[in-house]
């Protein structure tokens, strides 16, 4: 059933201070701060005394970032889409924002983008603006959104309420700014009639339009920091071991111990220093095997105290690499998809402000492989056996190993290198001739046949004609 968007207004505040939405923003936002790496000590404070922070700083690492980017691996190296040279004009900086969409995909689980029309210093483009937090509403189907709402923050003058909570609403027909009280801030048509969001999600959806995100990859960071902070905790307070004496009386006054101080503890005194009973190793090796654990979960693989040895092989790395390969595969078809859905939106945003794209049904993606480490050798032999097959042009090859360089660029300079190899060759080759005729000639003697002599003048002549 379509909602008028004062209903879904209403609808959205009550799920908010019923927490049912704002279980959800919370989980986002413990979700982003886990991946930046800020203000995750709030996270783990209320499994310590409120002491205990006053001695050591709350341990703080970051996994999830680690783990998150190398799952991410779609637009690393970017990705080819075939349009035309408008297209491509109106989209520079679609695979960098496409990067940061698929990152956050894969640790929220459900992600928005808006897409909407700008046109600045005479050149149009399309920006694409990422929600992280957002409530869909549904007609009868339930994987397709007609509106959204979400919550922004809004600076006020009030210099004990530096933010107030504000809400966005989004339709093909209007957008609202409102508060926490349901007030409308401000409405805007939408003249197009294009509802302007496209959504992203880990994984195909089954039952439920949001996809679970990175919970496990959060936990064990989580997990992690409490550990470390508690064995930082444990080194502060027994590193040294804890001074005890015995067979004295508790008022009794003792010097401070030390290898300069000599204790007066009397005949039944008796003064140690006890170690502290904790096993360090342990607790490394835990925090070792959540992390081997994570890592298998996501088809990642952790090696520790890489020492050195031989290197290994691309051949090699593929095939430790195979179940992640697999999941690269799976992205890249889900991506597909979702980078069809969004040309078909962007091709509508386009016509609607008079620039024509081409029909969406051709329209294709190129994902460009990951691509792994090989020996110069190998290189070299891949890079022949491609030529010679006209699998790639000598300007693909340049743009691979220089990726500043365009299609054109490459070529000008291969054929400017071409140029000069060519003139420095033809100057080596000409060198030797001239030292040739630079050098005297020495005049061959003439073969004299048997029972013939050589005159004086130069004449052979035989014996006997010599007598």
């Amino acid at each position: 059933m379509i909602l008028t968007p004062n209903e879904i207004i209403k609808k959205s505040l009550n799920e908010y201070k019923l927490g049912i939405s704002k279980g959800k923003r919370d989980e986002v936002i413990k979700y982003l701060d886990y991946y930046s790496g800020v203000e995750t000590d709030k996270y783990i404070r209320q499994y310590f005394d409120s002491d205990a922070f006053m001695e050591i700083p709350q341990y703080k690492t970051n996994i999830t970032k680690k783990f998150i980017n190398k799952m991410s691996r779609l637009y690393t190296v970017g990705a080819k889409r075939n349009v035309n040279k408008k297209y491509d004009e109106m989209t520079m900086k679609k695979n960098f924002k496409m990067k940061h969409v698929e990152k956050m995909t894969k640790l929220l689980g459900s992600l928005a983008v808006g897409v909407f029309f700008d046109e600045h210093d005479g050149k149009e483009h399309f920006h694409y603006v990422p929600v992280y937090h957002f409530m869909p509403f549904f007609d009868k189907d339930m994987f397709e959104p007609y509106a959204i709402t979400y919550p922004n923050f809004q600076p006020v003058d009030d210099a004990y309420n530096t933010q107030k909570m504000t809400y966005s609403y989004y339709d093909s027909e209007r957008y609202i700014k409102f508060d926490q009280d349901g007030v409308i801030m401000e409405e805007v048509l939408n003249e197009s009639g294009i509802f302007p969001f496209v959504f992203f999600h880990r994984e195909e959806q089954i039952d439920s339009f949001f996809v679970e995100g990175a919970n496990d990859i959060i936990s064990a960071n989580e997990h992690i920091n409490i550990t470390m902070t508690e064995m930082q905790l444990g080194l502060r307070y027994q590193m040294f071991g804890q001074p005890v004496a015995s067979g004295v009386m508790a008022d009794q006054n003792l010097a401070r111990a030390g290898s300069n101080e000599i204790l007066m503890l009397g005949d039944n005194g008796k003064f140690e220093i006890v170690s502290p009973q904790g096993n360090i190793d342990a607790v490394i090796e835990n925090i070792k095997l959540q992390l081997e654990l994570i890592a298998l979960n996501n088809h990642l693989y952790i090696t520790f105290s890489d020492t050195g040895g031989e290197v290994p092989s691309g051949i090699a790395l593929k095939i430790k690499d195979v179940e992640r390969m697999e999941d690269y595969q799976d992205d890249k078809e889900l991506f597909r998809v979702f980078e069809h859905v969004l040309y078909k939106k962007e091709r509508e945003i386009a016509q609607y402000n008079n620039i024509s794209l081409p029909n969406a049904d051709n329209f294709k993606i190129d994902f460009y492989d990951v691509e792994y480490p090989m020996t110069i050798q190998d290189q070299i032999m891949q890079d022949d056996f491609m030529l010679k097959h006209n699998l790639t042009t000598e300007a693909h090859i340049l743009m691979r190993d220089n990726k500043d360089l365009s299609f054109d660029d490459a070529v000008a300079q291969i054929a400017e290198n071409k140029e000069i190899n060519e003139m420095l060759m033809g100057d080596f080759a000409e060198e030797p001739k001239e030292k040739e005729d630079s050098m005297p000639q020495m005049e061959e003697k003439p073969e004299i046949p048997e029972g013939h002599h050589m005159h004086a003048d130069g004449t052979i002549m035989a014996d006997e004609d010599m007598k």
